[in-house]
């Protein structure tokens, strides 16, 4: 099993940024699939510890995890194949950690036939095995190929080569953890960064509105009382003039200090945002391709705005289609994709259940 010790100073937000969208680059969406979540699920039960990965991802609200249909009954059958050091108590805390920490902050998302038919994904249906390794596909993973293509741009985070060898990836069996994690440090930088602007407009703002009440304070005041205020502008001066707080050599003094103890910080944000590009740089997206359809706008919004929202609220977000607020709850009612909530409210994808066995033995998924 892959380790995570080596990520163990990741730092852990307490909640999701409110603001996902703020942050000034496209969200990347991460979709995963069977093998990599029962893989994290057996080593946070060997572990001990609390799944961090794909829980992490959910805490930035930057970048959420969903999964296609076929995910949770394949769960249920591979996870006891997920590891060589299964015991029945070892199953069991893999289970609790897939299904009590991990799953719901998953999203499951239900897709049509005709989203499995995009050009792009249509070549992993040539599975035919005389076909070279190379030019290969797997209709096991169609799915999951189908969901990062409907949510684009998305980063597919598996182990699995298929999606390499047809441009949809970039990692391996080896390389695919390593990979994961650095997409998370750079959710988690721009969750950070983006709480940051959120403060930084907050207190402008308050700053402006007592600037103004306190400016009209004064003016009021030096109106009715205009021979006081003229003295007090004038001991202020004084003062002032006094202590050398308008003087050349003063404001260099200041402006030198405060300069040493800016620059580190600089130097830290600058270093951050370098390692952060790289990071970004490193990830391979399933890139929007082909014309867009009402679909995949209205579901690419939902998937990175961070909140259900009303038909309204949506037709006013979605700039790249012309919508009204009736006519997007005909493109939602009408595709599996999306959930209805109360209020008013839609979200894309429903949350993951875990399937119950049948009496003839056999797992009852959610297809």
């Amino acid at each position: 099993m892959e380790g995570t010790r080596k990520h163990s100073g990741l730092p852990r937000r307490v909640a999701p940024t409110r603001h996902p969208l703020l942050f000034p680059a496209p969200v990347l969406v991460a979709v995963t699939d069977t093998n990599a979540l029962a893989s994290r699920a057996w080593h946070a039960a060997l572990d001990g510890r609390a799944e961090e990965l794909f829980t992490g991802l959910a805490r930035t609200g930057r970048s959420p995890t969903f999964v296609a249909a076929h995910v949770p009954a394949e769960l249920e059958l591979r996870l006891p194949e997920a590891t060589t050091r299964s015991t029945e108590q070892g199953l069991r805390l893999a289970q609790e950690a897939l299904w009590g920490q991990i799953m719901p902050t998953v999203p499951v998302v239900d897709l049509p036939i005709r989203d499995f038919l995009h050009p792009r994904i249509q070549p992993l249906m040539r599975a035919d095995p005389d076909l070279p390794k190379r030019l290969r596909g797997d209709v096991d993973d169609l799915g999951t190929a189908a969901l990062a293509e409907f949510l684009a741009p998305a980063v597919i985070l598996s182990a699995d080569s298929v999606f390499t060898r047809f441009g949809l990836g970039s990692t391996l069996a080896d390389t695919w953890l390593p990979t994961a994690y650095a997409f998370l440090h750079a959710a988690g930088f721009e969750a950070t960064v983006t709480d940051t602007l959120e403060l930084l407009e907050i207190v402008a703002r308050c700053v402006l509105a007592l600037g103004r009440a306190a400016g009209a304070g004064v003016v009021d005041l030096a109106r009715r009382h205009p021979a006081p205020a003229l003295a007090l502008v004038a001991a202020l001066a004084f003062v002032v003039h006094k202590a050398g707080l308008l003087s050349r050599e003063g404001t260099r003094t200041r402006l030198r200090q405060t300069g040493r103890a800016i620059l580190p910080l600089l130097d830290a944000a600058s270093e951050a945002y370098e390692n952060h590009g790289k990071a970004r740089a490193a990830l391979q997206a399933v890139e929007p391709y082909g014309p867009l359809t009402l679909e995949q706008a209205l579901a690419r919004h939902l998937a990175r705005c961070g909140q259900p929202l009303t038909a309204g609220a949506l037709a006013a977000a979605v700039t790249d289609v012309d919508l009204t607020a009736r006519e997007v709850v005909q493109v939602l009612g009408r595709h599996p994709a999306f959930t209805p909530l109360p209020g008013g409210r839609y979200r894309v994808g429903r949350p993951a259940r875990r399937p119950t066995p049948e009496r003839d033995g056999h797992v009852e998924g959610e297809m």
